[in-house]
């Protein structure tokens, strides 16, 4: 019986009704994505972050520059990113952690040769609506990325700090939003 009125009950394995569905639409856009990009990769990411007791480990695709403009010694491109990760809530709330998969265009601004400011927004989708005891209200979210990168000099790898937030825009009620700091640490393909 569940204990807390405020948390629906969960089905099998601890899922809320479960969205099979939307996951495979996800998973198809974005193998469809990565089948459109170029064929070499520019970047494989690991990101793992916190914020406020909840965690999010994640796996990043990113483009060769699908487009960009030098202004001297300073560059802006633009590139896509794919993602696949896992968001868990506080260890002592009630629920089974949720996988998410996403696809976000990222600017960057080159301020130097090697290091980058990042932006970008994107579309997410959740295997479900409850991070820990949180109601994230849809499994529809975007996510809104700020972040620095630096690559390390006549290396293929790269560091990075990145903040990301999902909400999902008011699109239904409650709208907490989530936050994560995340580390990065990624492999450049040449």
């Amino acid at each position: 019986m569940n204990q807390n009125p405020s948390v629906p009950s969960r089905g099998r394995r601890g899922r809320p009704g479960g969205r099979p569905a939307s996951l495979l639409t996800a998973a198809a856009l974005l193998a469809g994505a990565v089948a459109t990009a170029p064929a070499h990769a520019s970047e494989l990411s690991v990101l793992a972050g916190s914020w406020d007791g909840y965690h999010n480990l994640t796996l990043a695709w990113q483009s060769s520059p699908l487009w960009q403009h030098d202004f001297g010694t300073k560059r802006l491109d633009l590139s896509l990113e794919a993602s696949a990760g896992r968001v868990f809530g506080p260890s002592d709330s009630l629920g089974s952690p949720l996988w998410h998969v996403g696809l976000t265009p990222f600017l960057r601004w080159w301020f130097t040769q090697d290091t980058a400011i990042e932006a970008g927004i994107g579309a997410n989708v959740f295997s479900g609506t409850y991070i820990g005891s949180k109601r994230i209200s849809t499994a529809y979210q975007f996510g809104d990325s700020l972040g620095l990168y630096h690559r390390i000099a006549e290396t293929p790898w790269g560091v990075g700090l990145r903040f990301t937030h999902y909400s999902n825009a008011d699109i239904k009620r409650p709208n907490p939003g989530q936050n994560y700091m995340q580390v990065r640490l990624s492999y450049e393909f040449r």
